[in-house]
């Protein structure tokens, strides 16, 4: 069983085996609002937005418009943001991409070939109270770097799967400088954010590189879609599977979910109103652009309302809130 939080924006249970469903899902709490997880590229700090009670397209920006964290360690920039908890919501990690664009001398370059292999973490019990950031590092001395990190817990085994973006370079070359393999989504499991198994290839394809993966699950054990960029036309593409999220994926046959480009960074999430509405938040490159579809399995998505909806946030998640947890994260970060 699999308990799925952050970006998918739902709680429930889960099979994450090829199998299919083991158990019928838990049922699922009740919603009162939403916090958005995320960054700025002026400022690559995490932020919070939390919604206007219920509402998936009004937010305000918390902590009087200023980062809730920073980071110490490595680069001491963010980017990516994902939030994550377990089936009792007992513990959330933040997990942040380990890169600051406006460092001196930064290229994009040398962020691939030597950037960092390791993810920045906080850990909380409440949402309010943060540990200092850490810096895990998960990726294999072949990586020339780690970007979008997301995870989802396992019930079954009381462990965290961990999945980022990486590539490889040979092992005889050990300082990158030649040709490396296509960007790839890797995956590694933990319980506590400290220790990593040895990771290995979630999905490597032999044409397309691609980064930015991000789940939603469905609403029925073993249903989920995912969502890809293509780094070559620097689109999204959505794949479903009813199979566990180490079963077979279909490709949506509608393409790219939009024909708009360039996009990345996708985070959905399900409606916490409107059964069967989903929506997702995809980085123009400048800011979140949001859609929504209420025919999820199709792929076809359509532009959202911008009314309400901030400008300015980049790649990071959504997270539903019960109502403690609303009410704790808005005082504690009152605007």
């Amino acid at each position: 069983m699999v308990y799925l939080h952050g970006i998918l924006g739902i709680l429930v249970l889960a099979s994450i085996t090829a199998s299919g469903p083991t158990a019928v899902p838990r049922q699922v709490s009740s919603y009162v609002g939403y916090l958005i997880s995320t960054f700025t590229d002026a400022s690559p700090e995490v932020q919070f937005h939390l919604s206007d009670g219920n509402s998936a397209s009004s937010f305000k920006f918390l902590n009087g418009g200023n980062p809730v964290l920073t980071s110490t360690v490595g680069t001491k920039g963010v980017r990516d943001v994902f939030l994550v908890t377990n089936t009792v919501r007992s513990e959330f990690y933040l997990i942040a991409t380990d890169l600051d664009i406006n460092a001196s001398e930064f290229s994009w370059d040398e962020a691939t070939r030597r950037g960092s292999r390791g993810i920045v973490v906080w850990k909380s019990t409440n949402l309010v109270d943060w540990s200092q950031s850490s810096l895990a590092i998960v990726e294999t001395e072949t990586a020339g770097m780690t970007w979008a990190p997301s995870a989802v817990w396992d019930d079954d085994s009381s462990q965290y799967h961990v999945f980022w973006s990486s590539r490889h370079y040979d092992t005889l070359d050990t300082s990158h400088s030649g040709t490396s393999t296509l960007d790839r989504i890797r995956h590694a499991t933990t319980t506590d954010f400290v220790s990593f198994s040895t990771p290995d290839d979630y999905i490597a394809l032999a044409d397309t590189p691609l980064i930015d993966q991000e789940f939603q699950y469905l609403g029925t054990p073993g249903s989920f879609a995912r969502f890809l960029k293509n780094e070559t036309v620097n689109q999204i593409y959505q794949e479903t599977t009813t199979g566990g999220l180490f079963g077979s994926w279909t490709r949506s046959s509608s393409g790219y979910v939009s024909d708009r480009s360039p996009l990345e960074g996708p985070a959905a999430f399900a409606d916490n109103v409107t059964p069967g509405l989903y929506h997702l938040l995809m980085d123009d490159y400048t800011q979140y652009v949001p859609f929504q579809t209420s025919d999820i399995i199709s792929g076809v998505w359509q532009a959202s309302s911008l009314t309400g909806f901030p400008t300015g946030l980049k790649h990071g998640s959504v997270t539903p809130l019960t109502q403690k947890e609303y009410d704790a994260v808005g005082a504690a970060y009152a605007t």
